[in-house]
């Protein structure tokens, strides 16, 4: 049976559709396969529609496939049609794993957007064995959870001249006059990370994925408050910790320079970057209270039922308009410090770091528009660019996966660009 180069499943959700869009209206598309796959066929057929329609280009004939989460004979049969899956279904702890063991055992690599910690790490644990005796990749946070941050830590690293030591990252979001509300499916996944955090007994998972100790250099990165001013001449405002899956995958991709590239891991601080103090007490209250109230039932179902009320719109059923969106974008900074001095990884460095290095990831909307082409660089990645992937296959992170690849150009593609902003000597 021959195979589409690209089947995106979950095409009829809110995601899902610009992960469609913006599949047919890349530069890659031409000469490229693709089929939408879904529970509903009449929803798929007029996402073909509704596309064809926006891009100019007719795709309403193209091939559906039906495949439900709860079916896996349907996965099975999606998986056979596949090189690439997209898999754009969330809450991924709730309908992710079985497209994954679909894809594994069926021949087909697998790209996500999800950005659950957990979930992306218990799968590396169960299914990483089977993926390299299969030849195939499954690799997660294949969207802005968390390419701009893992291959920004790649890139800089790239770019350092000398032995990188630490990074303190900062999301900048930015918004237009429209403002802006994410989708409630990532409200959803939020609510369930926070109710599932006390169970998943994520230290044992990462105790089996990451068996070896590793050593990262004696200098590490400031402690900070959980608020407190920016004082960079690139940046200011005022940082909270970032809640998102990004140190994890980094910490992951770390584990793997370190034990697989020989390269030097890095000590990593992830934050984001908010206008004023108010917004982050405002932030710090709404989560401290999501955090109590998960944990009962009662309070947690009118959670769930009442997303736009309880993020006091930060999120809602409808998503962000168009308007919303055309008007977002985002910069996202990496704050490098380490040494001009490069040496053998075995060796570490005397004293503080004498060089600094800041660099940006900018994109569009990071919501819905940049995660669109986010995972399609990493389908594009695993299609076009082979000979530049680990040879083996398995479950990886994103900058262990494509680090060497020509990801970047196809991210740039979608306007998502990595740029040094300035070097100094400390």
């Amino acid at each position: 049976m021959s195979r589409y180069d690209v089947v995106v499943y979950g095409a009829s959700g809110f995601t899902g559709a610009y992960v469609v869009e913006y599949l047919v209206n890349s530069e890659q598309f031409e000469g490229l396969s693709f089929a939408v796959a879904g529970r509903s066929e009449k929803k798929l057929r007029e996402v073909l529609r509704n596309v064809s329609q926006k891009t100019g280009k007719d795709v309403s004939g193209a091939a559906v496939l039906i495949a439900d989460s709860s079916d896996e004979r349907s996965l099975n049969e999606m998986a056979r049609q596949a090189k690439v899956v997209i898999n754009a279904v969330g809450p991924y702890r709730l309908y992710g794993e079985g497209v994954v063991k679909a894809a594994v055992e069926n021949g087909a690599n697998h790209v996500d957007i999800s950005g659950e910690p957990a979930w992306i790490e218990k799968m590396q644990q169960k299914y990483a064995e089977e993926a390299k005796k299969q030849g195939v990749y499954v690799v997660s946070a294949c969207g802005w959870d968390s390419i701009p941050a893992d291959l920004g830590v790649n890139f800089l690293k790239k770019n350092f001249n000398g032995d990188l030591n630490h990074v303190e990252s900062f999301v900048q979001l930015l918004t237009g006059p429209s403002g802006y509300s994410f989708n409630a499916g990532t409200y959803q996944t939020l609510i369930l990370g926070l109710n599932g955090a006390a169970t998943d007994k994520l230290g044992a998972v990462r105790k089996q994925i990451m068996p070896e100790k590793i050593v990262r250099g004696e200098v590490k990165v400031p402690k900070r408050p959980t608020l407190w001013e920016i004082k960079e001449k690139e940046l200011n405002g005022v940082a909270v910790p970032f809640p998102g899956a990004d140190k994890s995958i980094i910490n992951r991709s770390q584990y793997y320079d370190a034990t697989v590239r020989h390269t030097r891991p890095i000590h990593m601080e992830t934050y984001i970057r908010l206008s004023s103090q108010f917004y982050g007490y405002l932030i710090g209250l709404w989560i401290m209270f999501l955090s109590i109230f998960v944990k009962y039932p009662f309070t947690r179902r009118i959670l769930q039922q009442y997303p736009d009320q309880c993020s006091f719109y930060m999120f809602k059923n409808s998503g962000p308009t168009a308007e919303q969106m055309k008007e977002a974008s985002f910069v996202y900074w990496f704050f490098g410090y380490g040494y001009k001095e490069t040496l053998p990884i075995d060796q570490q460095h005397q004293g503080k770091p004498n060089r600094k290095v800041v660099a940006t990831c900018k994109g569009p909307d990071a919501g819905y528009i940049a995660t669109s082409g986010c995972v399609l660089s990493a389908a594009f990645t695993l299609i076009r660019d082979k000979d530049n992937l680990p040879k083996e296959g398995g479950v990886y992170t994103t900058a262990a996966a494509f680090g060497d690849s020509k990801i970047y150009d196809y991210l740039a593609s979608f306007g998502i660009t990595y740029q040094l902003e300035s070097e100094y000597d400390l």
